[in-house]
């Protein structure tokens, strides 16, 4: 018998202040939290003890997967416990199945696809907030005085990466397990933590379990690894031991969910749901990048957006530090780029109705002006803006002016 992980919860109206001291609301409020720590301490001990632990880890800064984690089960007696988290710099959200391949044929595989880090994921830098936009390089102009762009004709235009990926099996990367596993985490986001039972002293779990993990964005993995701990009832266990914690567990969890009900009933809780919020990702595509359009500008890969049932690819980009743009150490050009090209790029359909065409630029690369075609790309909120990318003319020459996000100011 398996159980999934305990009620996942949004608690709202947590806040007080001394203001509100005589607030009935907030009395309630208190009252409640109050209760709700005393089931929690009342919480049966659970009787597992760790025996496994490993690491995995991703080979990229940034990514969406979707990662494959194998391993097999401890085949302990009583209850197993599969517990996974994710140990890194950064905050990161995303969905799972875990599949249990059932070493008995006569039992069926079961898995489910289910959410994971409720909150924001911290992937600033895998979503740059001031980036040049490089949907494709797509040719040079015959100088840098002028010339016909190449990548003006609807066949360039139709692989800036916004169409909608066609159906495909999707291949797991397998990640790569590592010797140590750290102790201590900067940001800790739990994946999953589900119990398997066994009836009375039989083995709960007998099965090769097979771990995809993916998000609907990049997540940052920087220092990133994923921990899975194997945990095992204890060896001392008897059946009436054993027979007498389900039945304590069982009751816990009773009054735990009447005492959950009443504060949803009440407005004061907020149940969370942990469906997942996509499929798993087709595999990233393979983008060329076009000229670094500053010294210390860092390329942040493309990925693949979620709308309307379908996944539409958002291009690669540049970032542009604020420091080169201060220091002017982007690209200088001995001469001012071409007037811009006849519009006669097709766009593709739009991703989602919060996308932003960004339109296309000259981009130099060290010998001739580039024709960098324009693409779709999601606004980090619906307050920020796109200012394209631009030329100015200073002592040098052509200097360049990197585009990206800008918040919009209300009057």
């Amino acid at each position: 018998m398996r159980i999934w992980p305990a009620i996942f919860l949004l608690v709202v109206g947590c806040g007080g202040s001394s203001k509100r001291a005589n607030d009935p609301q907030e009395a309630q409020r208190e009252a409640a939290r109050a209760r709700r720590k005393e089931l929690e301490d009342a919480r049966p001990k659970a009787p597992y003890e760790t025996r496994e632990r490993a690491a995995y880890q991703p080979g990229d800064r940034c990514g969406q997967g979707p990662y494959r984690i194998e391993t097999d089960s401890l085949r302990a007696k009583y209850g197993e416990q599969i517990i996974v988290y994710a140990c890194g710099q950064h905050e990161i959200a995303g969905n799972y199945r875990l599949t249990a391949e059932y070493k008995d044929k006569r039992l069926s595989s079961d898995a489910s696809d289910r959410a994971f880090g409720w909150g924001r994921s911290d992937n600033a830098a895998c979503k740059a907030n001031r980036a040049v936009d490089v949907a494709a390089a797509s040719g040079a102009g015959s100088g840098a005085g002028g010339g016909s762009p190449k990548a003006g004709s609807p066949k360039a235009g139709a692989t800036n990466g916004t169409q909608a990926a066609p159906p495909a099996k999707v291949k797991p990367t397998t990640l790569t397990r590592v010797a140590q596993i750290p102790e201590q985490c900067v940001s800790r986001t739990s994946v999953l933590d589900t119990t398997y039972y066994g009836y009375e002293d039989s083995i709960a779990l007998d099965a090769h379990l097979v771990l995809d993990l993916w998000s609907d964005e990049p997540n940052d993995l920087e220092g990133l690894v994923f921990v899975i701990e194997k945990r095992a009832v204890v060896a001392d266990m008897t059946t009436v031991r054993w027979k007498a914690y389900l039945e304590e567990s069982r009751a816990w969890s009773e009054r735990y969910s009447a005492f959950i009900d009443g504060e949803v009933a009440a407005g004061r809780t907020t149940l969370v749901d942990s469906k997942a919020k996509t499929p798993p990702p087709p595999p990233p595509r393979v983008e060329v990048q076009p000229p670094r359009p500053s010294r210390n500008a860092r390329w942040i890969t493309g990925y693949w957006h979620y709308a309307d049932a379908k996944f539409h690819w958002i291009a690669g980009l540049w970032e542009v530090p604020d420091e080169d743009i201060a220091k002017d150490l982007t690209v200088h050009a001995p001469t001012p780029p071409p007037a811009a090209p006849p519009p006669t790029e097709v766009q593709p359909p739009r991703p989602t109705v919060t996308a932003v065409w960004t339109p296309g630029q000259w981009q130099w690369d060290g010998r001739a002006y580039v024709w960098i075609t324009g693409s779709w790309r999601i606004p980090p909120t619906q307050e920020h803006t796109w200012k394209p990318a631009g030329w100015t003319l200073g002592a040098r020459g052509a200097i360049f002016v990197p585009g990206g996000w800008r918040v919009r100011i209300r009057r």
